[in-house]
């Protein structure tokens, strides 16, 4: 995550200094507090916090906590790795494993309340609308069967479409809102002309960017850790998969309650 928040950034000379340093040293991050480690790279501390700041993390023990984790799960899986030399054998061995640290990771972003308020907003709603493009799409597509098969309308779009738009009742919809970068524009523009319109906005989004979660009322996080897998998008995937056999589970059980 943090190496692809590094490569979407233009950065200084002093920037690229830091990210040299860190390369060279991979552990002077845990072991240092931010004044430390600007001694240690002959910047100042001000420079440091920008440049966390830069790429997206409140402040500078929030970057050192998230590369401690990045830190500790390239140990756990870097034996875990599927390249051009892996065999079919390797391979079938290779991904159990892989899905495996996909929902445990995907498990650690899940925040309860988030999903309680989510599974409410779906009952309160008369139309379920998902928006996503490329991969995504058909992974919201997927979503919308499962979702009907337990009585509940869903429909997939890939961009905004304002002539339904104009004709829906804002407060009868709900929209889950697709990227698993957060800073996909075309998603991110759909959300804001759906927040415009005054329709509830779920965003099913990573966190390499906070733009789309910033528009969104309620936000359920994926995976977006690469696990050194050849195609991330089938992981993508398997996050946002387990996300919605959560909701569907649930609001299948609240129904057959109710």
């Amino acid at each position: 995550m943090i190496e692809e928040l590094i490569h979407r950034k233009k950065l200084t000379p002093q920037e690229e200094i830091i990210v040299q340093y860190i390369h060279q040293h991979p552990d002077c991050i845990p072991r240092n507090n931010a004044k430390e480690l600007a001694q240690l790279m002959f910047v100042s501390p001000p420079t440091i916090n920008r440049f966390v700041k830069k790429l997206g993390f409140k402040g500078y023990h929030d970057f050192q906590v998230t590369y401690i984790q990045e830190h500790m799960m390239y140990n756990q899986t870097k034996e875990r790795r599927i390249d051009e030399k892996s065999s079919i054998q390797d391979i079938i061995e290779t991904l159990p494993d892989i899905y495996y640290h996909v929902f445990m990771e995907t498990k650690k972003l899940t925040k309860t309340e988030s999903f309680v308020r989510t599974i409410n907003y779906i009952l309160q709603a008369q139309q379920i609308d998902f928006y996503a493009n490329d991969n995504n799409y058909a992974e919201v597509q997927s979503a919308c069967l499962k979702l009907s098969t337990i009585g509940i309308r869903a429909q997939a779009f890939n961009t905004v479409n304002a002539a339904y738009l104009e004709a829906i009742k804002p407060s009868d919809v709900l929209a889950f809102v697709v990227s698993h970068s957060g800073n996909n524009q075309t998603m991110i523009n759909a959300a804001y002309t759906l927040r415009k319109k005054r329709i509830r906005v779920i965003g099913l989004t990573g966190r390499l960017s906070p733009d789309l979660e910033l528009i969104c009322n309620e936000n359920l996080y994926i995976d977006s850790y690469p696990h050194h897998f050849p195609f991330n998008i089938m992981l993508y995937g398997l996050s946002i998969h387990y996300i919605i056999d959560i909701l569907v589970t649930t609001l299948y059980f609240k129904k057959k309650r109710s």
